[in-house]
């Protein structure tokens, strides 16, 4: 697996760990990592450090 895989999934995986299924979804569309009242670009996913699971040091 490539490295920008698995920070991706890493991310997402704790995104879905702590904030809730129900409460953290992918808008294709608009290429949007949505959670709560706001998002950000599926591209964060990809970023050491977007959640504590990927937190460089």
């Amino acid at each position: 697996m490539i490295e920008e895989a698995e920070i991706a999934l890493r991310n997402y995986d704790w995104m879905l760990r702590h904030r809730g299924l129900d409460h953290v979804g992918l808008d294709w569309d608009s290429h949007t990592l949505v959670w709560g009242d706001g998002g950000s670009d599926l591209e964060d996913l990809c970023r050491p450090g977007f959640t504590p699971a990927t937190e460089v040091s």
